[in-house]
Order: structure tokens, then C-alpha cells, then sequence
């Protein structure tokens, strides 16, 4: 039974020095992803209205040729 807990006290601190690690790894990480997705979300933000703008005049234009079309129809 000594070895039991010997063994599980054991295996008990590996896991708490592997969490250690880990948290002390993916705590940067974090914090450099949160940095990239607020520059990604400012450059779309720049990007938006440009692509409102063209969207609404590819938009117009198919309207446009919508209506020539149905002028052609008999």
C-alpha cells in the first residue's frame, strides 16, 4: 500500500510540473494570437467600405444588365 501511494504521489507531481509547463507555454501564445486578431480585425475594418463599395457597384451593374435583358425579351 506504501508503494501505492508512494507511486501515486509520484505520478501526482509530474502532473502538476506538466501543467506548470504547459500553462507557462500557451500563456504567450495566447497573448500573441489575441495581438494578431486585433490587427486582423483593424485591417478588415480598413478594407470593409472598399468592398461595400465595390459590391454595391457590381450590384448596380447586374441590375442594370437584368433590366437590358428583360428589355430583349419578346
Amino acid at each position: 500500500m506504501k508503494e501505492l501511494r508512494g507511486k501515486l504521489e509520484e505520478l501526482r507531481g509530474e502532473l502538476e510540473s506538466f501543467s506548470t509547463g504547459v500553462v507557462s507555454r500557451v500563456k504567450p501564445v495566447r497573448g500573441e494570437i489575441e495581438t494578431l486578431t486585433g490587427k486582423l480585425e483593424s485591417a478588415l475594418a480598413t478594407l470593409r467600405p472598399e468592398v461595400e463599395k465595390v459590391g454595391g457597384m457590381l450590384s448596380d451593374k447586374i441590375d442594370s444588365l437584368d433590366a437590358e435583358l428583360a428589355k430583349l425579351e419578346p
